[in-house]
């Protein structure tokens, strides 16, 4: 039979989900044994197996609710109806507001991915590339006709790239709060967009843009 479980087996599994995130960010994956991050957790090694298989299915289970969790919230601004600047402004906020509390994860994605089953890797990049396409739509629709097709992925990815790596280094206690930089990243993005002559697609155009700048 199996071993039923605890009223608060949610609860905890989430707990130990933060907490192993947290040690691989410390530790790195090649060295986060489970007995390793059972301490981490504060439980015992065989608590820790009561959760989960072992530290890929950690790993795994820990990464894809983060980027789910990021795709949900683009997905809940892009349904509140704002017109274009203003979503992506609110999309900006909302990213800023959940990297505040991430620093952990980044670094589990940044260096740790490669470890997990290649379905994984491609289920996470997935979800990630959900997000990007999602800010790439919004920045077209608040700066029409300012982006280059060829300049699509390349523009989307500074923006976030902008504000991605914020967790090494924008303090919470520091004189601009995370509310605020995000404000100043869209608003640097969309009025620097702003001033970039309309691409028509067509070649010729293209061509004489380039020629008089």
């Amino acid at each position: 039979m199996a071993r039923p479980r605890a009223a608060d087996y949610t609860i905890q599994r989430d707990r130990i989900l933060a907490l192993a995130v947290e040690a691989f960010a410390r530790t790195g994956y090649p060295g986060a044994s489970m007995a390793m991050l059972a301490q981490a957790c504060g439980t015992s090694k065989a608590a820790l197996y009561h959760y989960f298989p072992g530290k890929q299915a950690l790993l795994f289970e820990a990464l894809d609710r983060y980027t789910r969790r990021l795709r949900d919230l683009i997905e809940s601004v892009r349904s509140q109806g704002l017109a274009p600047r203003e979503t992506l402004t609110a999309a900006v906020r909302a990213l800023m507001a959940e990297y505040r509390h991430s620093h952990a994860y980044h670094a589990a994605l940044l260096n740790d991915m490669r470890f997990l089953a290649p379905a994984q890797q491609v289920q996470i990049r997935a979800q990630e590339s959900e997000v990007v396409e999602a800010i790439a739509v919004m920045l077209d629709r608040a700066a029409p006709g300012r982006i280059a097709a060829g300049e699509r992925s390349v523009v989307t990815m500074a923006l976030l790239g902008m504000i991605n790596f914020t967790f090494a280094w924008l303090r919470p206690d520091g004189p601009v709060s995370h509310a605020r930089f995000a404000d100043l990243a869209a608003g640097l993005w969309l009025d620097g967009l702003s001033g970039q002559p309309v691409h028509t697609g067509d070649p010729r155009h293209e061509q004489a843009v380039r020629l008089q700048g």
